[in-house]
């Protein structure tokens, strides 16, 4: 520097004037009230020919949230908030896992394409795009070009990474891990042992819970194209109650019936065998929560630029007892269906 500039310099010191590069602005923050902000209930979009959006794996607890399931690797697309779609991906396999489905394209669905063999996009059909990220923003050719209707699900027959691109430079299994990070701190903090007292007193009064205290976590993943930012949304839901344990109803020994057959020799007549053991799993009883939301949103370039907060609040549920069953057990429930294919008149 100049001998004559170093007086400068000085006053301009001394009177606070900033000579370093400037700080970056934190993450704007705002509390919204709607938990469907955080994890959507069965809204779906129609998609154009070719879309931007996440494609993430682990989705099973946001499906299943909304009543849906699915192959437990099976993953889901979202933009713009959406719930996840269903992807099917084409397949050569000898034995594929759908054959022959229809699947209504366009906009409005007006239109029908049969793909003869079909499998559900995972980590193994996904590899096919040279793709190995669990989370990832992809361009997807949605239906050979055709496009869909707001409905579940769509043939993804086309699909190119766009993680470290120049338009979006940011890894999305490096931000999701961040945001997974930040939420297990900031939930802990939310739902501290005050909140989690004043919930219980208000529902329980002077009664304890029983136990257990639960906790879950539901994290939904979308892309925002107008704002070009990454949302990672979480909801916690933490439980305990004043439990009763035991079959309930299910297993209650039915009445006696008239003997049709002879019994055979040293059987009481009129008696059926006595029921299975009861199932000593099943809970019922008054159930107290907290529920807690967080989202971080993320700019193309992985910088946290926003952060919406669902304030801890308490939540109350009456668990029945289990449902009785004459024969002494529970009905086995089926494995969900795979998807069938429409009916021509469809």
């Amino acid at each position: 520097m100049h001998p004559w500039f170093r007086p400068l310099a000085v006053v301009l010191t001394a009177a606070g004037v900033a000579l370093a590069a400037p700080v970056p602005a934190g993450p704007t923050e705002e509390v919204v009230t709607d938990a469907k902000a955080f994890a959507p209930q069965r809204k779906f979009l129609a998609h154009p020919g070719t879309v931007v959006g996440v494609v993430a794996a682990d989705v099973a607890a946001a499906q299943g949230r909304e009543g849906r399931s699915g192959p437990p690797d099976a993953m889901g697309f979202s933009v713009d908030g959406s719930s996840y779609n269903w992807m099917y991906t084409v397949s050569d396999d000898a034995n594929p896992l759908i054959t022959n489905l229809q699947v209504k394209v366009g906009p409005k669905g007006d239109d029908v394409t049969v793909y003869p063999k079909l499998d559900m996009a995972r980590p193994k059909t996904v590899a096919a795009w040279d793709i190995k990220a669990a989370y990832f923003l992809a361009e997807i050719e949605v239906n050979g070009g055709k496009g869909c209707p707001a409905d579940e699900a769509f043939v993804a027959t086309k699909m190119k990474p766009l993680d470290g691109s120049k338009a979006f430079p940011l890894k999305l299994d490096e931000v999701v891990k961040a945001a997974k990070g930040r939420f297990a701190t900031d939930a802990d903090k939310a739902i501290d042992a005050e909140t989690w007292e004043k919930a219980r007193k208000d529902v329980l009064g002077d009664r304890k819970a029983t136990g257990p205290k639960e906790s879950r976590d539901v994290m939904y993943v979308t892309y925002l194209p107008e704002a070009k930012r990454v949302r990672v949304a979480f909801l916690r839901a933490a439980t305990d109650g004043d439990y009763k344990q035991g079959g309930g109803g299910a297993n209650l020994d039915p009445p006696a019936l008239p003997v049709i057959d002879p019994p055979p020799a040293g059987a009481k007549p009129g008696r059926r065998p006595p029921p299975p053991p009861q199932l000593n799993g099943a809970r019922w009883g008054t159930q107290f929560g907290v529920e807690y939301g967080r989202a971080y949103e993320y700019d193309a370039a992985g910088s946290l630029v926003a952060i919406k907060t669902l304030k801890a609040k308490a939540t109350k549920a009456e668990l029945p007892p289990p449902a009785a069953n004459p024969r002494g057990g529970p009905f086995p429930l089926p494995p969900p269906p795979l998807p069938l294919p429409l009916k021509k008149d469809q």
